[in-house]
């Protein structure tokens, strides 16, 4: 009877100890989250109301999208509704449609960048909760071949034209009374009637107002509005309607940040001149002067809300508003070229060199003459390498989309039989 009672405790104890391996293996088992899912910010503010119509939405059906202007707030209400989820998650930087294929491919497995983006995509809808987020989308035709036919689908754009997929949900700026409550609580500082007056101003926008904090906690209310900088007004996107003294707004939290370490100018101007979707930190480090000090001078511009980081913090990124403000100053202080060659220094012939070169050559393209003579041997290298890099990833479709454009601009830019020319023939080739 004894004997019984033992081996009766001995397995209840073995049940118990199993069951709670079998938990914490559950519980720490990693979801699969692919793609730069943005962290929750310094200054985030819970926005209940919204999250909950996405919920309703997609309690309705697969398809959500977030549609607002600039800098409503749109990509942090994804990325907050993503981080909650426990399926699997895809986060297409969509702006450029290759990357949703890049995205795919590095879910499925072939010797073509397409036929493994197909593959990723089928084993993507083999799952009972995927989502896939496609974060500043802007061309509906280009998605609609990639759209999952059973994962959710999460979109963020500025554009109407994806009210054909079905659930929308428009993302406006605070309402005046929340905005002030955040410019409080993000300054540290007592909101009065001139704290109404900056958020007027800036149209209460989530982003502007969160750059605008980081500075009131060193400057009365009173006097931010008056000590703006006066940015000449930039040409505006489909979608982007924000007062004009958000560009004011950006550079003034930037000035703060570079008045306390001036190495943040630098890594500001690199985020704003590579691709729109993020740097990788690795790269950033080659800015120099070691790790150390970039990890600090990206503490401050995180702080300053002109930067974030992934979950994974591997990436680094920038507001497309604050990009463009800090492009603007480039072009205004005449400062473009010595970006440009900052950015060529510090490039590598990695995977995401092809968006980085890709947004160098746009750049390039609107220097003066003057300065774009001594600086076209570097970018056309880079060109080249980005298809071969392409090339070498098995993404030959794409490769030779761009094999054929980098060759005719060989021979735009160079004199008949350039040795450049038939280097960019040969990755061209490399493509085929």
């Amino acid at each position: 009877m004894r004997a019984e009672v033992v081996v009766g405790a001995a397995v209840a104890v073995l049940a118990l100890v199993t069951a709670f391996v079998l938990r914490r293996r559950r519980r720490a088992r990693p979801r699969l989250v692919l793609g730069a899912v943005p962290r929750e910010p310094l200054s985030a503010v819970s926005r209940t109301a919204l999250l909950a119509k996405i919920e309703e939405k997609f309690a309705g059906g697969r398809f959500c999208v977030l549609l607002g202007g600039g800098g409503v707030g749109k990509t942090h209400l994804a990325a907050a509704y993503v981080r909650a989820v426990r399926g699997t998650v895809v986060w297409v930087a969509a702006q450029d449609p290759a990357n949703t294929v890049r995205a795919y491919a590095a879910l499925g497995r072939a010797a073509d960048a397409e036929a493994a983006a197909r593959a990723g995509l089928a084993w993507l809808d083999g799952l009972d909760d995927a989502i896939v987020v496609f974060d500043g989308a802007t061309d509906p035709d280009a998605l609609n071949r990639w759209l999952p036919a059973r994962a959710r689908v999460l979109v963020t754009t500025t554009v109407p034209d994806f009210d054909v997929l079905g659930g929308t949900v428009p993302v406006s700026g605070f309402g005046e009374a929340e905005a002030v409550r955040f410019l409080e609580a993000r300054s540290g500082r007592e909101a009065g009637a001139a704290a109404a007056d900056v958020a007027r101003e800036l149209g209460c926008l989530p982003l502007a107002l969160a750059q605008a904090g980081g500075v009131i906690r060193r400057q009365p209310f009173a006097t931010y509005l008056d000590e703006l900088p006066h940015a000449p007004p930039l040409e505006r996107d489909p979608g982007e309607d924000h007062p004009p003294r958000v560009e004011d707004t950006t550079l003034a939290a930037l000035r703060a940040v570079v008045a306390r370490d001036s190495r943040a100018l630098a890594l500001a101007e690199l985020l704003a001149v590579l691709a729109p979707w993020g740097v990788r930190r690795a790269l950033l480090h080659r800015a120099g002067p070691d790790p150390v000090a970039v990890e600090a001078a990206l503490h401050g511009l995180t702080e300053a809300a002109l930067a974030e980081s992934d979950i994974g913090g591997e990436v680094v990124m920038m507001h497309r508003l604050t990009q463009r403000a800090v492009l603007g100053r480039l072009h205004a202080e005449e400062r473009l070229a010595r970006a440009l060659d900052r950015a060529f220094e510090v490039l590598e012939p990695a995977p995401d060199l092809p968006d980085h070169a890709a947004a160098l050559w746009r750049h390039f393209r609107a220097l003066p003459a003057a300065e774009a003579a001594p600086r076209l041997g570097r970018i056309l290298r880079l060109r080249r390498r980005s298809v071969e890099v392409l090339a070498d990833s098995g993404a030959f479709a794409q490769a030779k989309i761009l094999g054929l454009e980098v060759l005719a601009d060989h021979e735009a830019y160079l004199p008949a039989g350039h040795a450049d020319t038939a280097r960019a023939a040969r990755s061209l080739d490399r493509a085929a």
